[in-house]
């Protein structure tokens, strides 16, 4: 499936990063926001795409080590580590340093951007977001073919 920025206007990224060969990509989703989390993951599986989700930065850390999740989709303010502290120490795990990672947040200003570009996020994403606009971008960083 090919990025198309027409159908995804609320959603950007920066980076050539890209994982191959992966037939059903793994994606967890991180909102400290149950019903938020639990509706992507809903969403998400109805496209062919495994979830897991987490409530809080560090059940992330930890979902990411156990899990080792193709796309991270993660919320940027979150009450125990914000998700651009998740994102860095995500980088900074050999096992995990090439997960996309893609800021998804209601605070979508310039400078909230550019923070998550600065952590190391691949792409962001302005909520509220729909399966239009989010599986598209998974499948953009995530696809089958070599």
């Amino acid at each position: 499936m090919k990025w198309d920025a027409e159908l995804s206007p609320r959603c950007e990224f920066w980076t050539m990063r890209k994982r191959r060969g992966v037939a059903m990509p793994r994606v967890l989703v991180v909102d400290d926001f149950r019903d938020t989390a639990d509706a992507i993951c809903c969403v998400l599986s109805l496209f062919d795409i495994d979830t897991t989700v987490a409530y809080g930065g560090e059940s992330a850390l930890r979902k990411a080590r156990d899990w080792q999740p193709d796309v991270a989709l993660l919320d940027i303010w979150m009450p125990d580590i914000s998700g651009l502290d998740v994102s860095q120490q995500i980088r900074k795990s050999a096992h995990l340093a090439d997960t996309i990672l893609i800021a998804h947040s209601a605070a979508a200003e310039s400078a909230d951007r550019e923070r998550a570009k600065s952590a190391a996020f691949d792409a962001f994403c302005a909520k509220p977001t729909d399966a239009e606009r989010l599986v598209p971008l998974v499948r953009y960083f995530v696809r089958e073919s070599t």
